[in-house]
């Protein structure tokens, strides 16, 4: 008797509680999706630093090889231009954020010089490769696509010594493929000036000014993707501090899921201490967007296979222009791919 007086007594109770759960779940759903829609990444003002290559204006771009196309696994377009040399010695080779495979010029020339043949590829959502400016269709596309450059190419081939390189964003690519699922595509990495991570001693606030980040819509964005839910992926998460407008030359917005699929990730530590490949990376010890110093003490505790050489003077742009940064980057292939 006393416990069903007591049961009717407990039910306004728990309508209550539910009520207030159910209101509070609303108020939090409508301010995740409040914060998805909502927040747009700012445009930082123009920065040289990231946006404007040393002696650009005395390049002569019709040295540039004819450009060259092959399909994806989804038919999509992916570009690519050949500086041809050694077929035993290839080399893939890829540009930064924003960028394109015309802003690798003077390295391709430098690595051809040396025996490379070199494809300098545009990576999905640049140059006219894939879709659409700025973006892929899912997180991981980026490794599909480079899986398809290497068979479509023929770089599979027996004989073939292939080497990854890729530059400040692309660098971090690199990265990403030798401690991912894809490591087996090359035999050794070069990741110049690389992009590691946010929260990277490597890393200057928002990357020394070059980018603008949507960070709540970032972080819901990756709360999603991490219980599966690849909703709102390409909204756009990062603008880059160029005044350049979206083209085949240039990509000023990164959508979140593009972003995505460049970087380590929140575990890149876990991705660093998986390489085994021989990787070398080589910065300019006066890079304005990241800490030249601090990438030997902080591989030094998480893969110290990886070797670091800082080049004496050079600026971030200029490790892909300068020739005595070219000829550093030329000396860490060499080294790896025996040439």
């Amino acid at each position: 008797m006393d416990r069903e007086c007591a049961e009717p007594n407990n039910h306004p109770m728990l309508r209550r509680l539910l009520i207030a759960a159910s209101t509070l779940a609303v108020v939090v759903v409508a301010g995740f999706s409040a914060v998805i829609a909502f927040d747009s990444p700012t445009a930082p003002p123009p920065l040289a630093a990231g946006n404007a290559i040393p002696g650009i204006a005395q390049w002569n771009f019709a040295d540039l090889p004819k450009m060259q196309t092959l399909k994806a696994r989804d038919g999509a377009p992916l570009n690519y231009r050949l500086y041809p040399g050694r077929p035993d010695r290839a080399v893939v080779l890829v540009h930064g954020s924003s960028g394109t495979d015309a802003s690798m010029l003077k390295l391709a020339q430098a690595l051809q010089a040396a025996g490379a043949s070199v494809h300098a590829i545009d990576l999905r959502g640049h140059g006219g490769s894939g879709i659409t400016n700025g973006d892929v269709s899912h997180i991981g596309q980026l490794d599909d696509d480079l899986a398809d450059l290497v068979k479509g190419l023929g770089l599979d081939k027996a004989g073939v010594h292939r080497t990854l390189i890729g530059f400040s964003s692309g660098g971090g690519f690199a990265l990403r493929i030798a401690g991912g699922k894809q490591a087996g595509l090359f035999n050794d990495y070069v990741a110049i000036s690389p992009y590691i991570g946010q929260d990277s001693p490597t890393n200057k606030p928002s990357a020394g000014g070059w980018a603008g980040v949507a960070v709540p819509r970032v972080i819901a964005l990756s709360l999603l993707d991490s219980i599966g839910l690849a909703w709102f992926q390409d909204l756009p998460a990062i603008h880059f501090a160029t005044d350049a407008k979206a083209s085949d030359r240039r990509t000023p917005v990164y959508s979140f899921r593009l972003a995505a699929s460049l970087q380590l990730g929140r575990d890149w530590r876990g991705v660093l201490s998986r390489i085994s490949a021989p990787t070398e990376i080589v910065v300019g010890a006066n890079d304005e967007l990241f800490n030249a110093d601090q990438f030997k003490p902080m591989l030094q505790s998480v893969n110290p296979r990886i070797g670091v050489t800082i080049v004496p003077d050079e600026t971030h742009l200029g490790m892909i222009a300068d020739p005595q940064a070219t000829a550093a980057i030329v000396d860490a292939w060499r080294k790896l791919a025996g040439a």
